[in-house]
């Protein structure tokens, strides 16, 4: 998980989005968020990880 507060607030907005769309049966566009969201928060953690050593 990111480290910076406003990213973590950032991936909690997103998710929330996600959880709207996804109740008003819009699947493709929150599939679409989620590789985006997923692929953001690994990267985030990768250049937290590198960026710390």
């Amino acid at each position: 998980m990111v480290n910076n507060i406003w990213l973590r607030w950032f991936f909690v907005l997103l998710y929330l989005v996600m959880g709207i769309l996804l109740y008003l049966g819009m699947n493709m566009v929150v599939m679409y968020l989620m590789v985006i969201g997923m692929f953001l928060e690994a990267l985030c953690s990768l250049i937290g990880h590198y960026h710390s050593k």
